[in-house]
């Protein structure tokens, strides 16, 4: 049996993502879009746009669960950045949708992972236990810091704020 091949008027956009210990980012690379659908329910993703005559169409289910009415996102002009909570807090996203099949048009964004990195392994707890020596404290206990505190992006604290 020939099955005719499928054909569709929509158009998938590109999509870089990362997450912290609390969050999962992702950005939709389209620019200039004046107007768009974002849904997030259940696991899923879904978003859809027009752009000078062309439609653009995505449903993505995530890889893990997050607190959809804590969603925040905003529109960037070179993107539509999505601030997703984690239900699952300091749990490790293997990869950002349920497949295990690599979506060419989904990538991890390579600038977040040397962030992510170089504020982990700068961290100096003996710095804490040094204060708490010349101050003569000994009830307070360190905080490490997780990447999200050291995020420097004034959205981010918007989404801080909202979560």
């Amino acid at each position: 049996m020939n099955c005719p091949e499928l054909v569709s008027d929509y158009r998938n956009p590109t999509i870089k993502w990362y997450q912290t210990d609390l969050s999962v980012v992702i950005s939709i690379q389209l620019i200039d879009v004046s107007d768009y659908y974002l849904r997030i329910e259940n696991g899923c993703l879904q978003f859809s746009t027009e752009i000078n005559g062309k439609k653009y169409y995505l449903i993505l289910y995530l890889f893990g669960a997050v607190v959809a009415e804590k969603t925040v996102h905003k529109n960037l002009v070179r993107e539509i950045k999505i601030y997703l909570l984690k239900a699952l807090k300091w749990y490790p996203w293997l990869r950002l949708i349920k497949s295990k099949e690599k979506n060419p048009l989904i990538s991890y964004d390579s600038e977040r992972i040397e962030e992510t990195n170089h504020v982990r392994n700068t961290y100096d707890i003996g710095r804490f236990e040094r204060y708490k020596r010349e101050h003569n404290i000994s009830y307070l206990m360190p905080v490490v810091p997780s990447s999200d505190e050291e995020e420097s992006e004034d959205d981010y604290m918007d989404f801080v704020q909202y979560g």
